[in-house]
This record gives C-alpha cells, sequence and structure tokens, in this order.
C-alpha cells in the first residue's frame, strides 16, 4: 500500500510539474497577446498548442536556450495571417519526417517539405494561414515564409520570417525564413530549398537592401538592433546579419539651428511612388535618433507637431530642419541612391546543387500531383444553389478568396441575399478580414434601420482599442461582435459588415480605408503633366494626406490599367494638406525624386505639378556581346534578348512584367528573342560583358546588331516593364 501511494504521489507530483510548465507557457502567451488572437481562439486552442509544443521539445531534444524556445518555437503566430491548427495537425508528421537529423538538416529537410506543399504566385494584400496555403498549393513570399517558420516550430526548431518591408533599387517588397542553428542564425527561402543554409536566390538583391526586420513575440532582448518595442512585440533590425551596414544619426534641429528633443522621426524608402516609412523614433535630449541601415541612401521626415521637414540620409550623420509649416505649399527636389550589388557568397558544390535542383523538380511534380483547392466547397454551394444570386456571390470574392472560403461563410451570405444580389449589402468580404460567418448572427440579434443607428450602435458597444493591436491584424467582424471591443481599423469593418447585415449598402472609403458615416467636405485636385511618360499611381506617383505630423498614404483601384495620371485626376479629396510624391527610377536602382506640397479647400480646384525628372544621360552603352549569332534572327537594329528561369521568383516576375510591356514591345517592331539557353552560354556571354559577377537568372538585356548592350536587368526587378517603357523610346 504504501509503494501505491509512493508511485500515486509521484504521479501527482510529475503531473503538477508539467501543467505548471504548461501554464508558465501560457501565461507568457498571455501577457503580450494582441486582442484579435484572444477574441480569436478559445484558452482550450492554446493550451493544446503549448501542450503540443512541450512534447515535441521533450521528443526532438535540440537543446534550444530557453530565450530562443520562448521567442521562436512557442509563438503561433508568424506575421499577420489568421491562426489555424497547423501545429497540432503536423507536429507530428513534420517530426516523424526528421527523425535523428542534426538540427541543420531537419531545417532543410522541413524546407523541402514546404516546397511540397507550395510554390510561388504573386496575389493580394490578405495573408493566407498555412492550412490555407497548403490547400491551395500558392502563396506569395509573405505566405511562404508563414508556412515554412510555422512548420520549423511545429518540430521544435527556432524559426523567424525577415522582411525587407521594401527594396530601395526597386518596387515591392520580400520575405524569407531564419533558422537558429548551433548558436546562429542562418537564412533560407521560404519554400525554396537549397543544398545549404545561407543560399538563396535573393542574394543579390538583399545586399542593396536597406533594412531587414523581424517582429518577435514579447519583450525580447538580444544583440540586434530595437526599431520598437509595443505591448505585443519586439521589432528588431537585422540588416548586419547580412551586408556591411552603418549606424546613421538624425539630428532634428529648428530654423535656428537648435536641437529638437522630443521630435518625431520617421526614417523612409522610396518604393512603389512613396516615401515608405520603415522606422519611427523620438528624438532624444540632443536631437537625436539612430538606426543601423544599408550603405545606400534613406529619406528622414521630423515633425514637433508645429513644424516638419524632410532630408536625404546618405552617411553616418545627417540634419533635417524643420523650415516648413503645415500647410505650406512648396516643391522640392529628391536624389535616392540606393546600395550597390555584392551578392551574397555560396559554398554549395555543383554536385550538391544538381542534386537538389533534381529533387526540386520531383518536388514540383509531387505538388502538381496532389489533391489542392477549394473545388468540393465550390461545387457543393453551386449544386444547392445554381442561380444567378449563388453565381454572382462566387463572382463577388477574389480568386484567392474562392481558394478556400468555406461553405458555412458561403450559405449564410447566400440566405442573407433579399431578392438579386447586390455588392455592397450581401457580399461577406469588407477588407482583408478572416471570412466567418456573420450576417445570421447579427440580423437575429439586431434591427438597424439605418446607418446612422448602425453607427450609434457601434459606438455605444464596441469598445475601442488603441493598445493590444500594434500589429495592426485583422479581425472577423464577428469575433469584434463576441469580443465587443476593436481597433479602429477593425471597428471601421465591423461597422460595414454591421450595415450589411441590416440590409444597408456600405463599403470601406476607397481613398481612406477607412468607414465615414458623412461626407466630408471636398475640394478638386488636377495635375499638369510636367515631363514625360504616362505615369501611373504606386508605380510613379502617389498622394498623401499629412496630418498629425506625418503622411498617410492614399488608396487607389490597385489595377494598373486604371491607374494612368490622367484617370486618376482630376481627384476629389477631403479638406485637408496633402503631399504629391513622384519619381523616376533609374537603370542602376536609383531614383529622380520630387514632392510637392498643396492644401485642397472645399468646393474649390487646385492645379499642382505632376513632376517626372528625367536624366539625360539614361542611355549609354553598358557592354558588349556577340551579335552575330543572333543576326539571322535580329537582322539590323535594337532587339531584346532575354534568359528566363522556369519557376523561380524572379523569372516569375519578370514573365508578368513582359506581359504588361508586350504592347509597348509590340508597338516598337524588334524582335524579342526569349532563349532557353540550356548550357548556359547566353547567360555567361551577357553577364561577362557587363561584367557583372552573378550569373543568376532572368537576364533581360537590350542590345543592338553590333553588339553593344544598352539595358541590362538581372534577377529581381519589379520594375522591369517599367524600365523598357522609358529605355525604348529613346532607342
Amino acid at each position: 500500500m504504501k509503494r501505491f501511494l509512493l508511485i500515486l504521489s509521484s504521479a501527482i507530483l510529475m503531473l503538477a510539474s508539467c501543467q505548471s510548465e504548461t501554464d508558465k507557457y501560457l501565461n507568457f502567451l498571455y501577457s503580450t497577446m494582441p486582442h484579435p488572437d484572444r477574441a480569436a481562439k478559445t484558452d482550450g486552442y492554446w493550451r493544446a498548442n503549448v501542450e503540443k509544443t512541450l512534447e515535441v521539445r521533450d521528443r526532438m531534444g535540440w537543446n534550444v536556450p530557453e530565450r530562443e524556445f520562448r521567442h521562436f518555437v512557442l509563438p503561433l503566430r508568424v506575421n499577420n495571417e489568421p491562426l489555424d491548427d497547423f501545429r497540432t495537425e503536423y507536429a507530428d508528421q513534420l517530426c516523424e519526417r526528421v527523425e535523428g537529423m542534426t538540427l541543420e538538416e531537419a531545417a532543410l529537410e522541413i524546407n523541402h517539405w514546404c516546397h511540397e506543399m507550395a510554390t510561388y504566385q504573386p496575389s493580394d494584400g490578405r495573408t493566407s494561414s498555412p492550412l490555407q496555403t497548403i490547400q491551395r498549393g500558392v502563396g506569395r513570399c509573405g505566405e511562404e515564409s508563414t508556412l515554412a517558420v510555422a512548420a520549423l516550430r511545429a518540430a521544435g526548431i527556432p524559426a523567424r520570417q525577415v522582411y525587407t518591408p521594401r527594396w530601395a533599387h526597386t518596387d515591392d517588397n520580400h520575405a524569407w525564413v531564419e533558422v537558429f542553428v548551433d548558436g546562429k542564425w542562418h537564412f533560407m527561402g521560404a519554400c525554396e530549398p537549397e543544398p545549404r543554409l545561407d543560399m538563396a536566390w535573393f542574394t543579390a538583391p538583399v545586399s542593396r537592401a536597406m533594412i531587414l526586420h523581424t517582429k518577435v513575440a514579447g519583450d525580447y532582448h538580444g544583440d540586434e538592433d530595437v526599431i520598437e518595442r509595443t505591448p505585443c512585440y519586439t521589432e528588431i533590425n537585422v540588416i548586419r546579419g547580412y551586408v556591411p551596414a552603418r549606424r546613421s544619426t538624425v539630428t532634428v534641429v529648428d530654423e535656428e539651428g537648435a536641437h529638437v528633443a522630443g521630435a518625431s522621426i520617421e526614417f523612409k524608402i522610396y518604393n512603389y511612388g512613396e516615401y515608405y516609412p520603415v522606422a519611427r523614433y523620438v528624438t532624444d535630449a540632443k536631437g537625436q535618433a539612430s538606426l543601423d541601415m544599408g550603405l545606400g541612401d534613406m529619406v528622414a521626415w521630423a515633425s514637433d507637431g508645429d513644424r516638419f521637414g524632410l532630408a536625404v540620409i546618405g552617411g553616418e550623420e545627417a540634419t533635417v530642419k524643420l523650415d516648413h509649416t503645415f500647410g505650406e505649399c512648396f516643391g522640392l527636389d529628391l536624389d535616392i541612391v540606393p546600395p550597390a550589388e555584392n551578392p551574397l557568397p555560396s559554398e554549395a558544390t555543383p554536385e550538391e546543387v544538381a542534386a537538389n535542383q533534381k529533387r526540386f523538380a520531383e518536388e514540383d511534380a509531387f505538388r502538381e500531383a496532389r489533391p489542392k483547392g477549394n473545388a468540393a466547397v465550390i461545387d457543393a454551394f453551386l449544386a444547392a444553389h445554381d442561380d444567378d444570386n449563388a453565381r454572382a456571390l462566387l463572382a463577388s470574392l477574389s480568386r484567392k478568396d474562392r481558394g478556400d472560403v468555406t461553405l458555412d461563410v458561403l450559405e449564410d451570405a447566400y440566405a442573407h441575399i433579399d431578392g438579386t444580389f447586390r455588392h455592397d449589402r450581401d457580399c461577406p468580404r469588407v477588407g482583408l478580414e478572416a471570412l466567418k460567418p456573420y450576417f445570421a448572427t447579427f440580423g437575429e440579434a439586431l434591427s438597424l434601420g439605418s446607418r446612422e443607428e448602425v453607427a450609434a450602435w457601434v459606438d455605444e458597444n464596441i469598445e475601442l482599442d488603441t493598445e493590444m493591436n500594434p500589429q495592426g491584424l485583422r479581425m472577423s467582424p464577428i469575433d469584434v461582435w463576441t469580443s465587443r471591443k476593436a481597433d479602429k481599423a477593425n471597428r471601421d469593418v465591423f461597422y460595414v459588415a454591421l450595415c450589411r447585415a441590416m440590409g444597408l449598402e456600405e463599403k470601406l472609403d476607397a481613398l481612406t480605408g477607412g468607414a465615414q458615416l458623412e461626407a466630408a467636405p471636398k475640394g478638386t485636385v488636377k495635375v499638369r503633366l510636367d515631363g514625360r511618360g504616362d505615369p501611373e499611381y504606386y508605380h510613379h506617383f502617389t498622394v498623401s494626406r499629412i496630418a498629425d505630423g506625418t503622411a498617410d498614404l492614399l488608396t487607389v483601384d490597385d489595377d494598373s490599367d486604371h491607374n494612368s495620371w490622367s484617370s486618376v485626376f482630376p481627384l476629389e479629396l477631403e479638406e485637408g494638406y496633402y503631399m504629391l510624391t513622384s519619381g523616376t527610377r533609374l537603370a542602376d536602382g536609383s531614383v529622380l525624386s520630387h514632392v510637392e506640397c498643396f492644401n485642397v479647400e472645399a468646393g474649390k480646384t487646385v492645379e499642382i505639378p505632376l513632376v517626372m525628372r528625367s536624366a539625360d544621360d539614361r542611355i549609354s552603352v553598358l557592354g558588349t556581346m556577340d551579335a552575330d549569332r543572333f543576326l539571322p534572327q535580329t537582322g539590323r537594329g535594337y532587339y531584346m534578348l532575354a534568359v528566363l528561369g522556369e519557376r523561380d521568383e524572379p523569372s516569375v516576375h519578370a514573365r508578368r512584367q513582359l506581359e504588361a510591356a508586350a504592347p509597348m514591345l509590340e508597338q516598337w517592331g524588334r524582335p524579342v528573342l526569349i532563349e532557353k539557353d540550356e548550357d548556359g552560354s547566353i547567360r555567361e556571354m551577357l553577364c561577362s560583358g557587363v561584367k557583372s559577377r552573378s550569373r543568376q537568372l532572368p537576364v533581360v538585356t537590350i542590345c543592338d546588331s553590333f553588339g553593344r548592350i544598352v539595358y541590362f536587368s538581372q534577377g529581381y526587378n519589379t520594375s522591369l516593364a517599367e524600365d523598357l517603357r522609358r529605355v525604348i523610346p529613346q532607342l
């Protein structure tokens, strides 16, 4: 009996110990959990995932330090994706796959598994969950890296998603993965397996990055440069782990040259026609703020609430003078130079690369054969409702939405339709929130007859949360309803959803992305084009509203066919102070930009210049090549010669860019040669001709029959179509 009691006592103590450890890590998650996560998932969900995480840690025995376990294994959230059951569903499968491997071998192997599940495909700004990405079999880089980090953590391997928030030399951004192996962080391309760590297609563009960051759950303290600490996460800057960098200190002064303490300062990168903020600080007693950055230019924007200023940061020291008042009309030129390209070296052998490429192709075939998509849900819905309203409902959703929408969401929205489907009343999608049923729940609980009544109900019943969602995570309207709390953006989405549930047509404002119950007084903005070309919104220019000391971008329809300057303007804007930013990106990635600050008054029209600056020396001979081998196909004169890869992300972008430039290329009328180049000789000739140290694909050139190369683009370049539109008319 005593022996039995002793065994029972030991078991109880062991259970209490395990329970205590589970609660310890649960408390860590809850202590910094953003409100949307707490609202979306139950206590049972979090406990089950913590228990699975601890089970994996004991099973795999990776000997992960406590700090790295707590911040880079335990958390389920990677970025801004909806939370799902990926860890509890896939942890056992992933652990079995890497059983007996070293940590490095396991990290590489899990990336192969991720490639079997998904490959790259660009899409809209809604971030899919890991399970949704597996379901569709494709994802943009943010979704691929979310899947890869989730898979690595599920197997107990510390991992984090690293971003360049914006490239300095071309439009767009990129995300990938870092893993903690043998006491050091290493990078790899998500769902893009390589034979070794610290290898990826993006080593050339990363060498031109100005800042690389990641958001770490909780209050993290490491060796990295801290960009921001919030109640939910610590944002760190990892640029020094990749490229030579400098510590740039910006001093803010007033018009008399005195240092301004307590001023807000934003570090910005020119990208997509705007100066995009990548870090925000408040100046210290000396009027200074510092940031680690690449060896190129950024722009600093500073304000003390009454005055503001902006200047280029080109070295270790820069000064911003607060020499403009809010409401002052002025124009300013800014020249921006990105870092020079210096690709990170690879140590993989040719045999390792060849074996990896063979396996890569096998994984492509496996993924293509694997059942995926959402056809069963769509077919079941149409089988039950084969009518115009059902088809209109499906058509109101994006391709991505149709790829992962659930049947309960479709049935809930279909039952809500009164008569004929109307998009702004019956579509369940409002912004970029997770789709969950809400029409029936709201309709059964409330009866509100006007937008004013809906707005009053929201103001009275939904608490405004200004602290516990610093990342701006999206909430489903039903989660707002249940928790009765949301930040402003999610409360606006909830307001629109509630209007629709009440049978009222409503949508978010097309320019601000928020909800507006009453129409504000507006004025009209016209522009005169000062320069050449046909500039487009998001590519060559943007408009931002200046308020509370900062500039907030205005959004427009992102269909590039309708974003030329002549279709955007005249533009109706609310009364206020605005900034028009424009830029011409040169072949080396540099930007000739211009800002124009102006006022909009109600009922009045203001005309401002849309300045597209130009450089007279943009076209020059960059190198030479052997033109004789192509002469039978090209004849005399200029022609395009391109070598593209198959499924690598840079080549996918290049194909899309060439498709976008097709009408212009057809009008140009010169030959366009897309070569397979199976032996690599054409690529070698072109890269050698311009003295490029890289041999990365794709390579796109414009040459002439004398063998002169006047345009050269290599690797990741989302501005390719624009480059061609700029260069070809000058030939």
